[in-house]
């Protein structure tokens, strides 16, 4: 039995919730798993309807008390079962867990969870760099989805015996299939803001948080059209910036080209993919959050779209400069917009990363992943 903790997982959205939720999901094609997740008003009915091919176990209560009732739950079954891996979805879930367990512990590392490495020391970064290395120590082997990830997750290693890092970039699963409803309902979105079918289809999909750059996109729309191209944008996510990002909208008066469709999911988020040209997702750093891979651009790449991405974090690692898409300054919106025009304007250069995009996603599918990450604690 694999055993997963988990603090993120759906129906909560997020990188790290698709991240464990592929892993669970990668896992039971050949082993028996069990997740013990946060719970929620809205699980019990998540679960009910999903149906995974695993099981799931939810934790309610306030946070402190949740995360030490799960780990005991987490120490139970590693006991009282034959559980080859514990894996945990970041530091916060193996904090309360025994120094030693019957059977290895492999901890996530994403990159916002730890102080950015150039963080000016203070009694706080100190004292939560202390408390990761001693959660840490509760760990045999730290998988970073990205080299940037792996340099701040190392500053929180204990001093004595740390565990490894192995950088992993995030895998996916082969997109869903497409439903004639499902192109539907992303046929009618774009008809709002391209109804002639001849407009430049930019798209932006993640949870809506500043430092995402979703803005970028929106700008760049504004400047394209003003350059004379026909430029739209379709922004999929919610989150605590789609307010700000509407005022935007509609400040520069581009409620004509750009639309908002909230989450996506399954086969109408793979018609998105597929129907749009260009992934947008010029992120930045925003005190001390960055991107920490960016599954969303495999994801875009699997459907063949080139993607724009940040210079910061682990994006530059997501997105190949030159061969996958373009790595700008998201802070620079000439930068943005010139990298979009590229595309726009150079097709053979644009069919040449579809194709590199493609194939990059291609190698980080999870069944050709999964075996890698279960053999670490192999040495392998």
């Amino acid at each position: 039995m694999i055993v997963i903790s988990a603090q993120a997982f759906p129906p909560s959205s997020g990188g790290i919730q698709t991240l464990i939720a592929g892993l669970a999901h990668a896992a039971s094609e050949n082993h028996a798993v069990h997740v013990l997740a946060d719970g929620g008003r809205d699980t019990a009915a998540f679960d009910k309807a999903n149906k995974p091919p695993y099981s799931v176990t939810r934790f309610g209560g306030l946070k402190p008390l949740r995360r030490r009732v799960k780990a005991k739950a987490v120490t139970k079954m590693c006991i009282d079962n034959s559980v080859s891996h514990v894996f945990c979805d970041s530091w916060k879930s193996v904090e309360h867990l025994p120094a030693e367990l019957p059977c290895p512990v492999i901890v996530y590392a994403h990159g916002n969870e730890f102080p950015q490495i150039n963080t000016p020391l203070n009694t706080q970064v100190t004292k939560k760099r202390a408390r990761i290395a001693k959660a840490l120590t509760c760990a045999d082997h730290i998988i970073s989805v990205s080299k940037q990830t792996a340099e701040r997750a190392a500053l929180c290693l204990p001093d004595h015996n740390p565990a490894p890092i192995h950088i992993r970039p995030n895998p996916v699963h082969e997109a869903a299939i497409a439903s004639a409803e499902n192109r539907g309902i992303i046929d009618a979105a774009w008809a709002k803001i391209d109804p002639d079918n001849d407009a430049a289809r930019l798209l932006s999909l993640s949870r809506l948080i500043d430092w995402k750059g979703v803005d970028a996109a929106i700008m760049t729309v504004r400047d394209l059209r003003a350059q004379g191209y026909k430029a739209v944008l379709i922004i999929a996510g919610d989150g605590p910036d789609q307010a700000r990002l509407k005022d935007i909208i509609q400040r520069e008066h581009l409620g004509s080209f750009v639309h908002f469709i909230g989450r996506v999911e399954g086969g109408t988020k793979t018609a998105l993919f597929e129907s749009a040209h260009i992934f947008m997702q010029a992120g930045r750093k925003v005190g001390d959050q960055c991107e920490g891979f960016g599954i969303t651009y495999i994801e875009a790449g699997l459907a063949g779209l080139p993607s724009i991405s940040g210079n910061q974090g682990g994006a530059p690692e997501a997105v190949i400069d030159g061969e996958t898409g373009f790595v700008v300054d998201g802070t620079q919106q000439a930068a943005v917009n010139a990298a979009v025009i590229r595309l726009i304007d150079e097709d053979a250069s644009a069919h040449h990363m579809s194709q590199n995009a493609q194939t990059h996603a291609n190698r980080l599918l999870w069944h050709k992943q999964i075996d890698q990450i279960l053999n670490l604690s192999k040495g392998t």
